[in-house]
């Protein structure tokens, strides 16, 4: 079975009988289906779960579904599922409004299974393609964290969620010690295993939520929503130690790190914030030479 093919499509509609008919032609070809009879459901239930694609009824008698897709695009979570309108309403004036919704498609009843078919796998396959898209321009290619051009737009996002929630988020600055030594008696390669055990490390310790960033060659950024600064701190430290226990070629693997904390009555900005992790990452290295 092809991977489009185990996509997770999500049916909205009041009427049973339209969601039995849908149901049953994607079902046929491998789609895996959930279903909701009304908005509001329909919105419960994508607070759990993110399907691939969205089938929308216009017309619902709690919510419209022009509605259900003016919240489904206003949430980071959902903003990217694609939605097709279902609907027996054919003037332009109804079109326009899915469109101007965020809709990209509709489908017209009674349904015809040729287009059907058509439509959801066209979309589909725009999907994965723009999602691979962003995989491409928001990844370090060879950790597989996140990029630094995608670090400063996760972080000013993050700065405008705690202005507007009066909420709080930690930023640790990581550089990895040794790695230009390593480099030169051992080669990149080495330099590269150093980078890679570092930053799989860190993608096991930190929560879901939390974000990794590779700024530099030897450098991370990590982004903790929501999270105190205290915590973070000895999260951290039982990771250096743990990491410490282990060694690329001959020489303990390790690193310095710094951390900055942001509020929401903060005026500082985001280069700032960065720049004050940045500094103590730089005490405690030179702390660390010192003894």
């Amino acid at each position: 079975m092809t991977e489009s093919k185990r996509a997770q499509i999500l049916i909205v509609d009041d009427n049973p009988q339209n969601l039995k008919v849908l149901g049953e032609m994607l079902s046929a070809q491998g789609y895996r289906l959930i279903a909701a009879q009304n908005g509001v459901k329909a919105l419960n239930l994508l607070e759990k779960k993110q399907p691939d694609l969205i089938l929308l009824d216009i017309m619902m008698p709690d919510i419209s579904g022009i509605e259900v897709c003016r919240q489904l695009k206003q949430q980071e979570y959902t903003r990217h599922i694609p939605v097709i309108f279902i609907t027996a309403l054919t003037e332009t004036e109804h079109k326009l409004k899915a469109f101007e919704a965020g809709g990209v498609d509709y489908i017209t009843k009674p349904f015809v299974e040729e287009e059907v078919l058509a439509r959801v796998n066209v979309h589909l396959a725009l999907k994965r393609a723009l999602t691979n898209l962003k995989i491409l321009t928001t990844t370090d290619s060879m950790t597989g964290v996140f990029n630094r051009r995608f670090a400063y737009e996760i972080l000013t996002k993050q700065i405008a969620i705690a202005k507007r929630e009066n909420s709080s988020f930690v930023l640790c600055y990581i550089d990895i010690d040794n790695l230009k030594k390593i480099n030169d008696i051992h080669g990149h390669s080495a330099g590269d295993a150093l980078i890679n055990t570092i930053a799989k490390s860190l993608k096991e310790t930190v929560r879901a939520s939390d974000y990794i960033f590779r700024v530099g060659g030897d450098e991370f950024l990590l982004l903790f929503p929501n999270a105190e600064l205290r915590a973070s701190e000895v999260l951290i430290t039982r990771l250096r130690k743990l990491l410490n226990q282990q060694k690329i070629e001959d020489m303990p693997i390790d690193f310095s790190f710094g951390f900055s904390e942001y509020h929401g009555d903060d005026n500082i900005s985001l280069e700032t914030l960065i720049k004050i992790a940045d500094n103590k990452m730089y005490d405690a290295k030179l702390e660390k030479r010192s003894k």
